[in-house]
């Protein structure tokens, strides 16, 4: 009966949908294009080389052979850095993927979505920089997503077996490098489409009713990350800009969320997992962030 009740309010609401996209026709193919250049332009270029590359590390067996040869677990740092490197959502897609292989267990997989969720450090340190304009406020942001994050990591341990793992064959070149490629398109693919449908979402309420300042950039930043960002630019004060970033980031937007929710789709791993590790992320950051900025105040 639940699930009933469910479908049921996503039916209606996407037929609301419907019906106002077809009187607002033009407002909505604006909204598209004005979209598609911001995606080609500041999330595409940023994104997909780092997709790419995670890809064929993980094809050519990075992982297996790190463990095999040294007494050490590898797989949450890799995870770890591929997450902070790449950026959100690399990190889901990288646990997954080592989980299909069967590199991790599904445990392992779990305690990994807890902390594999990190903006694209040129996205951070590029865009959200320039909104911000101010380096050492950027660097306090990054530095609580950061020390969050690491504190989730230091709190779960993967088991190393290296009994159970086998040093992957050399393959050619060209075969992981094809396929690399046609995943992160994918993947992009699948992000922007993501994205762009509660982008227009957000803009439907919008253009609904006389919002505040707060409220819009609320509205906007919690159905699409990017556009969130953006329009922080409308605060006076680059603080209360951080925090909503910060939030928005950490806690993650109703577009990420799907993206992972479709990511995990394809395995048995816990999205309740991840957004058990956002909540307590989203804390913790807060809580640095305000003692960051505090502490530069005082002093």
């Amino acid at each position: 009966m639940k699930k009933n009740y469910k479908s049921i309010l996503i039916l209606v609401t996407l037929s609301i949908f419907f019906i106002l996209s077809l009187f607002q026709s033009s407002m909505v193919i604006q909204n598209i294009l004005d979209y598609s250049v911001l995606f080609l332009t500041k999330l595409f270029p940023v994104s997909f080389l780092f997709f790419i590359l995670s890809n064929l590390l993980i094809e050519y067996g990075f992982v297996e052979i790190i463990q095999y040869y040294l007494p050490i677990s590898m797989s949450s740092i890799y995870v770890f850095l591929i997450s902070l490197i790449s950026g959100f959502p690399s990190g889901v897609v990288c646990v997954s993927d080592l989980y299909q292989k069967g590199t991790l267990s599904k445990e392992e997989a779990n305690h990994m979505l807890l902390f594999s969720h990190f903006p694209n450090p040129l996205f951070l340190f590029g865009t959200i920089s320039t909104i911000l304009g101010n380096n050492s406020l950027t660097i306090k942001l990054f530095l609580s997503i950061f020390i969050s994050n690491t504190i989730l990591f230091l709190n779960c341990h993967s088991s190393n077996n290296r009994s159970m793992m086998k040093i992957p064959q050399p393959k050619s070149f060209s075969i992981p490098l094809s396929q690399s490629i046609k995943k992160s398109f994918q993947l992009l693919e699948m992000i922007y489409g993501t994205s762009l449908f509660f982008y227009l979402i957000a803009s439907f309420l919008l253009s609904m009713g006389n919002y505040s300042s707060f409220e819009y950039v609320f509205i906007y930043g919690i159905f699409d990350l990017t556009k969130g960002v953006f329009a922080t630019s409308i605060f006076m004060s680059p603080i209360i800009r951080c925090f909503f970033i910060l939030f928005f980031i950490q806690f993650g937007t109703i577009s990420i969320h799907m993206q992972v929710k479709g990511i995990l789709a394809n395995s048995s791993l816990s999205y309740s997992s991840f957004i058990l590790g956002r909540i307590i992320a989203t804390i913790i950051s807060f809580l640095i962030l305000f003692l960051l900025i505090m502490g530069r105040i005082m002093y």
